[in-house]
């Protein structure tokens, strides 16, 4: 009778688990997909076009370090950087959700660093002095720039978005659509469920673990916020000095 008791009791929270774990996988798709799409994918479409245009003809049919063919733009093409900027977006809302409670100040400011975080360490990745992109795209300080602004403006904007649809009162909850358009979405760029599964799985696993009450009281501890905060600037710092690095090399190579 007791352990029928203890069960009973048990559902209400496993339940509630259950409930926040769908939504945070509703955010992450509907958020993700569509920040991701838009700022990632146009966004790097349009940035590919204004580079093609303020660089010289020598460029063109140069295949980049990425794999595409500069100033060759093809539905193809562009549908398969619609597709990973979906995918990106996806991480981007996923690390949005796990870094937001340890986010301080106003919104505005929030967003602010976040997206300047988005910039340094995400533009570390794509700033690289070897390879061809960043030594034949002109001029060379547009080209870097562009592709620091990219995951800046991104990880500036993915968490309005999500903050967005995450409201109760959000369009994206009402009637069919809070089931049909994560579906849509998918369905639109299906290699995105294989990020979808593993993000999920893994934000499932911090909803799981953040309600024990062992980790729940460590988590409220000011000892913790703070050192969370700092692995979160070293990271932040380790990218700027990475850019930095990158691009004085490529200065250097730029004027050999």
């Amino acid at each position: 009778m007791s352990s029928v008791c203890s069960t009973m009791s048990d559902r209400p929270v496993q339940l509630g688990q259950t409930q926040r774990f769908l939504e945070g996988l509703r955010v992450l798709i509907v958020g993700g997909i569509s920040a991701g799409v838009i700022l990632i994918g146009v966004g790097s479409r349009l940035a590919m076009l204004l580079l093609r245009v303020t660089s010289p003809d020598s460029v063109r049919g140069v295949e980049s370090d990425d794999g595409f063919i500069m100033g060759q733009v093809t539905l193809a093409g562009t549908y398969n950087l619609l597709m990973l900027g979906a995918s990106v977006g996806i991480i981007g809302a996923a690390a949005y959700l796990l870094v937001a409670p340890w986010l301080i100040g106003p919104k505005w400011f929030r967003h602010l660093t976040t997206g300047l975080a988005a910039a340094v360490v995400v533009g570390s990745m794509l700033v690289h002095a070897d390879g061809i992109d960043f030594r034949v795209l002109k001029p060379t300080w547009l080209a870097i720039g562009v592709f620091i602004a990219l995951p800046g403006l991104f990880g500036g904007l993915v968490g309005v978005v999500v903050d967005a649809i995450r409201r109760p009162e959000s369009w994206t909850t009402r009637g069919r659509w809070r089931v049909a358009l994560p579906i849509l979405l998918v369905a639109c760029f299906p290699l995105s469920i294989f990020v979808v599964i593993i993000a999920g799985a893994v934000y499932g696993a911090w909803v799981e673990v953040r309600d024990l009450s062992a980790i729940r009281s460590v988590r409220t501890s000011a000892t913790y916020a703070l050192a969370i905060r700092a692995v979160w600037l070293v990271i932040a710092i380790a990218g700027l000095v990475a850019i930095v690095s990158d691009t004085q090399e490529i200065a250097d190579a730029v004027r050999r």
